[in-house]
C-alpha cells in the first residue's frame, strides 16, 4: 500500500535498467515500487553469423530472469507485466503460462511479485493472472489507459474486470497509462473522476513518458526537453481545488513511452541523457562510425566523446555532485578516466539511476498528502 509519495518507474527488463534499480541509495529505494516489464528479445538468441534469431527454452530464460529479479528487487514489492511477450511464450513445457512460470520460481526466493493485466488480454494471460493471484494473494496491477476510460462503458467494464478476479477495488493497484505523452491528451484529473469508487484502490498511479523515441531530431551538443509527464503530474497534485484522489507517479524513465526495439545494427552517438529539475539534458555526440565511401573512409570522434561530455557536465552548475547517485558517481569517474570510454548501455545505466533517484527525491520533498 502506497500514496502520492511513491514512485513507480516503468522499466523494460534489460541491463541498463536492471542495474539502474539495484544501484539505487537504499533510502531512495523505499520510495520505489518498479513495474517491470519482460521483452520478447530475452527468448532470442543471435550471433553474427545467424541471420535469424535462435529461440532459447523459455523455462531455461525464465529462470535466468528470476534470478535477477531477485538481485535487483530483493523481496520488496513489484509489479511485473508480460504483456509484450504474452503471444511470444504463450506456454512454457506444454503445461504452464509464462506469467504462471516465472510466479512459481519467485516463490521459490520470496519475490514479491505483483501481476499486472489490462482489459484486452488474452484469456490464456487473464487465466494465468488467476492462478498467480490464487497463489500469492498479493492482489493485482490493472493497467488502463485513457482512449479506455474515455469509452462510455468503462464504469460496467471495471466491474466486470472485478468480478472476474473475485476481488473488489480495495485489492487492486490502478495504473492510469498514458504511454507516450502527448500535449492533446485530456489532463488526469478529467480522466480520474471518470473511474467509479476512486477512494477504494488499493494504489492509484498515473504514467506518461515525455522522454522522445530517440535523439535522431538533436543536433550534436546540448539540449534541453521539458519533462511534461512530471510538470503535469505535479500539476495535478498541487491543485489546491482538486477534491479527487491524488495519484502516485509514474513514468518510462529517460525512454519513450511506447515499446520500440533498436534498428540492429544502428549507430548511435556517444549521448547523455541526464535528468534536471524540470527538464533533461541531452549532450548528444556524432555517429562514432563514419562512412566509407569509393575514395575515402569518413572520420569521426569515437566514444571519447562520452567522457568530453562528462568532463562539461561535471563542471557546469547542473551536475547534482558524484555523491547523489552510483550514475553521478559513474559520471565523475569517467570525466577523470578518459582510458575508458564505457557503452551505451552503461551510460543509458547511469542515466536512469540518476534519472530514479532525482525523481524519488522530488516527489519526497513535495510533502504530498
Amino acid at each position: 500500500m502506497f500514496g502520492p509519495s511513491h514512485y513507480v518507474p516503468i522499466l523494460r527488463w534489460k541491463q541498463a535498467e536492471r542495474y539502474a534499480l539495484r544501484y539505487l541509495h537504499a533510502e531512495d529505494r523505499k520510495r520505489i515500487t518498479p513495474l517491470i516489464e519482460l521483452t520478447p528479445t530475452i527468448f532470442k538468441s543471435r550471433t553474427k553469423d545467424q541471420q535469424e534469431p535462435e529461440l532459447l527454452d523459455p523455462a531455461q530464460v525464465l529462470e535466468r530472469q528470476a534470478k535477477k529479479l531477485l538481485e535487483a528487487c530483493g523481496n520488496c514489492p513489484f509489479f511485473l507485466d508480460l504483456r509484450h511477450v504474452a503471444v511470444e511464450v504463450p506456454r512454457v513445457q506444454g503445461k504452464m503460462h509464462a506469467l504462471e512460470y516465472i510466479a512459481e520460481i519467485g516463490r521459490n526466493y520470496k519475490l514479491a511479485l505483483v501481476p499486472v493485466t489490462g482489459f484486452s488480454r488474452t484469456k490464456t494471460y487473464q487465466s494465468s493472472v488467476a492462478g498467480v493471484l490464487k497463489k500469492d494473494g498479493r492482489g493485482v496491477c490493472l493497467r488502463i489507459t485513457p482512449p479506455e476510460i474515455l469509452q462510455s462503458g468503462i464504469a460496467n467494464a471495471i466491474r466486470t474486470f472485478l468480478k472476474s478476479i473475485n476481488l473488489g477495488a480495495e485489492s487492486v493497484h490502478l495504473l492510469v497509462d498514458y504511454e507516450a505523452n502527448d500535449p492533446a491528451d485530456p489532463d488526469p484529473q478529467s480522466l480520474l473522476a471518470r473511474i467509479p469508487d476512486l477512494d477504494k484502490w488499493r494504489t492509484l498511479s498515473v504514467a506518461s513518458g515525455a522522454f522522445p523515441v530517440d535523439l535522431q531530431g538533436f543536433q550534436p551538443g546540448n539540449s534541453k526537453i521539458p519533462r511534461n509527464d512530471w510538470l503535469v503530474w505535479r500539476r495535478t497534485v498541487s491543485h489546491g481545488k482538486n477534491r479527487l484522489r491524488k495519484p502516485s507517479f509514474s513514468d518510462y524513465t529517460i525512454q519513450y513511452g511506447l515499446y520500440k526495439e533498436p534498428v540492429e545494427g544502428c549507430n548511435p552517438s556517444p549521448s547523455i541523457r541526464y535528468t534536471l529539475d524540470e527538464e533533461w539534458l541531452i549532450m548528444r555526440g556524432e555517429a562514432s562510425r563514419g562512412r566509407t565511401t569509393s575514395n575515402q573512409t569518413e572520420i569521426r570522434p569515437g566514444r571519447e566523446q562520452w567522457n568530453s561530455h562528462a568532463q562539461l557536465l561535471c563542471d557546469d552548475d547542473l551536475f547534482y555532485g558524484e555523491s547523489f547517485s552510483w550514475g553521478d558517481a559513474f559520471i565523475r569517474e569517467r570525466s577523470v578516466n578518459k582510458e575508458n570510454h564505457g557503452s551505451p548501455e552503461i551510460w543509458l545505466r547511469a542515466g536512469i539511476n540518476h534519472h530514479m533517484t532525482v525523481v524519488s527525491r522530488q516527489i519526497a520533498n513535495l510533502n504530498v498528502a
